[in-house]
């Protein structure tokens, strides 16, 4: 089955929000389990044309999702 590019773009962005938002609880599960330790956090990187603001930040679960979204999507 060939996937649509939007099917592609989906599951990527899925996949690295959930990745962002796992890392997320996990550093701080850890912050809290083990005192305060080094925040692997980058960014917020973006744009703010006073209309529309966006901002991105990024972690290492956001890079190690895309892996797993490759895996998901060869399921497919």
């Amino acid at each position: 089955m060939k996937l649509k590019p939007a099917t592609i773009a989906g599951v990527t962005l899925f996949c690295v929000v959930v990745g962002t938002l796992t890392w997320e609880v996990l550093e701080r599960v850890a912050a809290y389990a083990f005192g305060e330790g080094p925040e692997l956090t980058v960014g917020p990187y973006g744009f703010d044309i006073g209309v529309l603001a966006v901002w991105v930040r990024l972690n290492p679960g956001s890079i190690l999702a895309i892996p797993g979204a490759i895996l998901l999507l060869r399921r497919l």
